[in-house]
């Protein structure tokens, strides 16, 4: 490997506030040897750490941690795939947490730490956590924005020995560094980043390993885009020139979080950092639930207890923030309004190609496998017919059986279209009174006793 050093010049992305190009090369990425820097594909969690700076909840309460810790080992199985959870060490409550956290005694995920980029710092994690932190993630920040703009360093030089100094403290209480390089998509690449790590690695005699952080979302997974913004040569580039072991830490501003980490795991990195349901700063962070998906695609399954997903959602939206209903893998995804759709939902019970109109069955994130269809101005029969029959199970312990060839049925079909469609006001030109909600599995089950009703007094008035 070529020796580096750091380049005295500042190099700066400043592109006015505007939507950041995207340089393509000619020449693409190239997939490094499969090494044990590089294998096996691991997990690590910061939904109690950089998830719990979302701003959109004021408060990650501590015995919700708990519950949620419990949750994530329950995911892991005893898989050790879930390698890491990381929290915070500065207030009361984290302390408080960090105690019980690490009284669980469990293996997986391991407790770990961040701290900022002073030993005193490192100090007080030895002192607080009684020497049962193996290992603790430290803010390095490697772009010159932030070297020279937030933090306000003479120089890049300078940035490197403030931030040798806890990475060698560390060391000192046999605490393994784990070097949180922060906007790495916006740093000086070959002028800072690789001769920083080349240095850190001679000093920790290759111990410590490196998480590379694309902090606000400009990373690409295309394996054509150049440095420093395209994940597979960032992190390919990296492997090559240092051999170093790297986690990956995406943010999702151009909604390429859970793609950019897919990326990096192909092109070189152990680790890839997440936090569930995607929470975090701005956009948030690459979601865990959209990586273990990824993982799994790409990897197999090791294991996971998947059916915990669902139970980790509702914890969170209970005690900590609403997760959004069209969140891919745990939100609202198995059901569908429109009737195409729902005829599909409807005929693939029996299809012996499988799931039509689902990515994957509900039953296997711990949902129920049959609440697909809602009631809307999109409805057809199909999904009518299911809410009906499942409605009528419900009120009276029969299971429904109405077919799409029921005059009921096409009754409540057409009392629904009315509703959406309203009335027509000829002195304005408009439609007024126009529905505007989902119609109820109650509602639907009262318009088929309308309908039947209708029907009767037809055969007795024909």
């Amino acid at each position: 490997m070529a020796e580096y050093h750091i380049n005295p010049e500042k190099i700066y992305y400043n592109y006015k506030g505007q939507f950041p190009p995207l340089a393509l090369e000619d020449e693409p990425a190239r997939i490094p040897t499969e090494t044990e820097k590089t294998h096996p594909k691991l997990i690590t969690d910061t939904t109690m750490r950089d998830g719990a700076q979302d701003p959109h909840f004021a408060l990650f309460p501590v015995e919700t941690r708990l519950k949620y810790y419990d949750l994530l080992h329950e995911l892991d199985n005893g898989t050790g795939c879930i390698e890491q959870v990381e929290v915070f060490i500065y207030q009361q409550r984290d302390l408080w947490a960090l105690d019980r956290l690490l009284d669980r005694g469990y293996e997986f995920p391991q407790v770990t730490t961040w701290t900022r980029a002073l030993p005193k710092d490192i100090k007080m994690l030895v002192d607080v956590s009684n020497g049962r932190i193996k290992e603790t993630g430290m803010l390095a920040s490697s772009s010159d924005h932030h070297i020279f703009d937030k933090l306000g360093h003479r120089s890049k030089e300078d940035a490197a020995e403030k931030y040798l100094a806890p990475i060698m403290t560390a060391c000192e209480y046999d605490i393994r560094p784990r070097v949180h390089l922060e906007d790495t998509t916006k740093a000086d690449i070959y002028g800072f980043v690789i001769p920083f790590m080349q240095r850190v690695l001679k000093e920790t005699n290759g111990w410590a390993k490196f998480r590379i952080c694309d902090t606000i979302g400009w990373g690409s997974p295309d394996p054509h885009a150049a440095l420093p913004v395209g994940v597979p040569k960032l992190i390919g580039t990296l492997i090559q020139e240092t051999g170093a072991e790297l986690e990956f830490h995406g943010h999702n501003d151009f909604g390429l979080a859970t793609a950019n980490s897919m990326a990096a795991y192909r092109y070189g990195c152990k680790r890839v950092n997440v936090a569930f349901a995607g929470l975090g700063e701005r956009t948030g962070n690459a979601s865990l639930e959209q990586v273990v998906a990824g993982y799994i695609r790409m990897y197999g399954d090791p294991g996971f207890n998947l059916k915990t997903l669902s139970q980790i959602r509702d914890l969170l939206t209970a005690e900590v923030i609403p997760i959004p209903p069209k969140q891919p893998i745990i939100g609202d995804v198995f059901s569908t309004q429109a009737g195409i759709h729902q005829t599909g939902m409807r005929r693939q019970e029996q299809a012996e190609g499988g799931p039509i109109y689902l990515a994957f069955d509900a039953a296997v994130v711990g949902e129920q496998a049959d609440e697909h269809s809602v009631i809307g101005a999109l409805s057809g029969m199909d999904g009518i017919v299911a809410v009906l029959n499942r409605q009528i199970k419900v009120e009276t312990g029969q299971q429904g059986r109405y077919s799409t060839t029921s005059r009921v049925v096409k009754y409540i079909y057409d009392r629904i279209q009315e509703a959406y469609d309203g009335t027509y006001d000829s002195e304005h030109d408009a439609l007024v009174g126009q529905r505007r909600t989902f119609f109820a599995p109650a509602e639907i089950s009262a318009l088929a006793k309308e309908g039947q009703g209708k029907q009767a007094g037809r055969a007795l008035h024909p």
